[in-house]
């Protein structure tokens, strides 16, 4: 769309119908364990059902879930199912709903959380937040607790949801690359067209092949936002989103500027600038690709190209291997930015049948809303990966393993997104200290052309009856097609046609509705 008054891995699928009937009632009292001192006070278990997570899960006798049973009295029991880009997730956590084999707190997907808010399945945790998590409950603003309330027929809490105060998602480029091509940051789209053919055709990764990718995405049309946001379309995640568009909140996958964008994305695609592997690329295959030294560009998050976890694989394959990130490239006659829901995602959802288990579960969680509960998240345990010096916390790189890490991040409760740039830059301060201010510069960079969408926290249930819509399936067909070459551009036209003609145009006059009512507020 040309220049307007805009203003400043969402999760879609479909669910399975469940009975009320089968979210009922309180959970089955766990066996008690004692605690790990020897006390008196009983340890009580709670399951844990989330996800995105890679095996072996904590146990009993991992460090970190011990550090939980001597100072909560409470052991999380972790559960988790295979991934696959989020369907066998969704399927796994359908099949436990459907049986009645509910954890005590579940992260949910594909808008499961309102199915067990519609049926009587959630928690309304209203009273119970100031109560037994006053920590997170401050921690969230009102406009925010307003949004959660507004996904309710009640207007009840039913969910926490993740909060991001700041973006971490931008385009990615190899400076190394660059140097080797003799090239600066891109800050136009020519200037970015001329870095991709210069990474295509001069070798940058020295290894005398033709192996490099200019740029790549993923499947499904995904994680390549970065084209997009050069021409003012609002994405996340490689998802269509809501924005305010002449004044009216609209789906961004259907306005004129998707069209210029996915023409430019068919240009980079027919010249081999754009990985033609682009739509077959499971998030492993994407990702290897990056840690075999072959891309050169793609969008991602921040902390991935420094961070324990992240990008240091391939500084192992190639230590001249470096990043950083850019705003987003110009366009003449577009507003490009970079997408930030700060609202994000429902973050973690207590089933009814839990209701016993609720004051445990959050205490948990309020735990990682307290200073003590940042620092395990960011630090570890002191006297393990960090000890204090002087009163000042000293970082052990070398003990906090990639294996330390992912434990610890598996335990962690709430979104790595949560914390805002001011805790980020503190942990980055001591975690990183001879690359921290890179690390900074980036995150200042993306946000100098970042703005908040204003679709943010809108519920699913606007989709209620068009599963199509909802899962984006129509938008990524037309758009596969249409980048490979297999359609002329001019199907863009008819898609928006058809989106709107199954039943865009009532899910349309939904998220104006449920944007009037939040504005409101």
């Amino acid at each position: 769309m040309k220049r307007s008054s805009w203003r400043h891995a969402g999760r879609s699928g479909t669910l399975l119908a469940v009975a009320a009937t089968l979210f009922i009632g309180c959970s089955n009292a766990d066996p008690i364990a004692q605690p790990s001192d020897g006390g008196t006070k009983p340890v009580e278990k709670i399951r844990i059902f989330r996800g995105p997570i890679d095996p072996p899960l904590p146990d009993t006798n991992n460090k970190y879930t011990q550090y939980f049973i001597k100072n909560l009295g409470i052991e999380p029991v972790y559960e988790t199912a295979p991934w696959g880009g989020g369907a066998d997730y969704a399927q796994k956590l359908q099949t436990m709903i459907a049986s009645g084999d509910l954890p005590d707190i579940i992260r949910p997907m594909n808008g499961i959380e309102q199915t067990l808010i519609t049926q009587g399945g959630a928690l309304a945790l209203d009273d119970l937040l100031p109560k037994y998590a006053p920590n997170l409950w401050n921690y969230f603003p009102k406009e925010i607790w307003d949004i959660v309330r507004s996904t309710s027929p009640d207007g009840k809490i039913y969910y926490i949801p993740s909060l991001q105060n700041t973006n971490n998602r931008g385009l990615i480029i190899r400076t190394d690359w660059l140097k080797n091509v003799g090239l600066g940051l891109p800050e136009t789209r020519e200037q970015f067209v001329e870095m991709l053919r210069a990474f295509r055709d001069k070798d940058p990764n020295g290894n005398g092949k033709k192996d490099e990718i200019p740029t790549s995405g993923r499947e499904q049309g995904r994680w390549f936002d970065h084209i997009f946001a050069m021409y003012g379309v609002p994405m996340w995640e490689g998802y269509p989103e809501w924005d305010l568009i002449d004044g009216k909140l609209q789906y961004g996958g259907v306005q004129p500027n998707m069209k210029e964008a996915i023409k430019f994305a068919r240009d980079l695609y027919k010249e081999k600038l754009l990985d033609n592997e682009t739509f077959l690329n499971k998030q492993e295959v994407w990702t290897g690709k990056i840690l075999n030294d072959t891309v050169g560009a793609f969008y991602h998050i921040v902390d991935s190209t420094i961070t324990v976890g992240g990008y240091e694989g391939l500084r192992k394959k190639n230590p001249n291997a470096d990043f950083t990130m850019v705003p987003v490239p110009k366009v003449p006659g577009y507003d490009g930015f970079y997408s930030l829901k700060r609202f994000g995602f429902v973050e973690w959802v207590i089933p009814k049948k839990a209701e016993a288990k609720a004051a445990s579960v959050l205490k948990y969680l309020d735990f990682y809303y307290t200073p003590e509960g940042i620092d395990f998240n960011s630090y570890g345990l002191e006297n393990d990966s960090f000890v204090m010096e002087n009163g000042q916390k000293k970082y052990l790189p070398d003990k906090d393993t990639t294996e330390n890490w992912t434990q610890r991040k598996t335990i962690f409760s709430a979104s790595v997104s949560t914390f805002d740039y001011k805790s980020k830059v503190a942990e980055l301060t001591i975690k990183y200290p001879t690359r921290y201010k890179e690390m900074i510069e980036m995150y200042d960079r993306i946000n100098k052309t970042t703005k908040v969408l204003a679709g943010d926290g809108m519920p699913v249930s606007v989709y209620d009856g068009f599963a199509d819509i909802k899962t984006h399936k129509l938008y990524q067909q037309y758009l596969a097609n249409i980048v490979i070459g297999e359609w002329p551009i001019e199907k863009f036209d008819e898609f928006v046609k058809k989106w709107y003609e199954t039943g865009g145009t009532e899910v349309t006059k939904r998220a104006n509705e449920w944007y009037q009512k939040v504005s409101k507020k």
